[in-house]
């Protein structure tokens, strides 16, 4: 598995170079929605998780099962493939394991999906990405842009798109095309639940890097609200806060 610093280290080098890239995590909501009427009956699901009917949590509600093809398109497509690696709970890791076996999916490369978590606390991670032309996309993207602008000195962020929930997928995907077009970027950090993952495919197609980072904005906009830098920061982000209510 890919640890922090190499993941730094070759999104920056791929974006450099020009190449395309997506890194996806999946993690509790995402292998439900892989396995909802699939590996899973959602009998069983409905009685195991309560944040089916709130798009809070992940950007979706389920049933959908054509959100779940897309999802599971995502997961073929992506480079570089973030999963849960705890066994003690079903839904983490032996969920996972049994979505790529039904699905018959081999990952190329793996990484630990809270990885963003610590990815975000990195000093190196602001400086290596600090020039590069980046795109920001999730419900919190202006905020995160303005935190990274103003704590840390970026100076190259071409833009921002917002995406709070699955509705919102077709139209995100049309905004990062139409924004590549009139100032092109390298990198897209994208922070939008089950969302961000269609999203990094579409920066993929783009033949730009697209990182499915979650989490990650929270991480810095929480640590900011404190006075600090994420590197100094040893909380949990409030991922509720600020993300929009069904």
């Amino acid at each position: 598995m890919l640890g922090s610093v190499e993941l730094i280290r070759n999104w920056f080098q791929m974006a450099s170079d020009g190449e395309a890239h997506a890194s996806v995590r999946f993690g509790d909501a995402s292998n439900t929605i892989l396995a909802h009427d699939t590996v899973l009956t959602m009998d069983f699901i409905k009685s195991h998780y309560g944040w089916l009917n709130d798009p809070t949590y992940c950007g979706i509600t389920l049933p959908n099962a054509s959100a779940r093809e897309i999802i599971v398109h995502c997961l073929r497509k992506a480079d570089y493939v973030g999963h849960l690696i705890q066994t003690d709970y079903w839904y983490f890791k032996p969920l996972f394991d049994m979505c790529l076996a039904y699905y018959k999916v081999e990952p190329k490369e793996t990484f630990y999906a809270f990885e963003n978590n610590y990815i975000a606390r990195f000093r190196l991670f602001y400086e290596t990405f600090k020039n590069m032309p980046i795109l920001i996309c999730g419900a919190k993207a202006e905020q995160y842009r303005e935190v990274l602008e103003r704590r840390y000195g970026w100076t190259s962020i071409v833009g921002t798109v917002d995406c709070p929930s699955w509705s919102h997928v077709s139209m995100a995907s049309k905004q990062l095309e139409h924004i590549y077009q009139q100032t092109p970027w390298k990198l897209a950090l994208i922070c939008a639940g089950a969302p961000g993952k269609v999203l990094a495919i579409k920066a993929k197609e783009l033949h730009t890097v697209g990182v499915d980072f979650g989490s990650g904005a929270d991480v810095a906009i929480q640590a900011d609200t404190e006075n600090l830098n994420a590197w100094d920061y040893n909380g949990f982000p409030d991922y509720w806060e600020g993300r929009p209510k069904k």
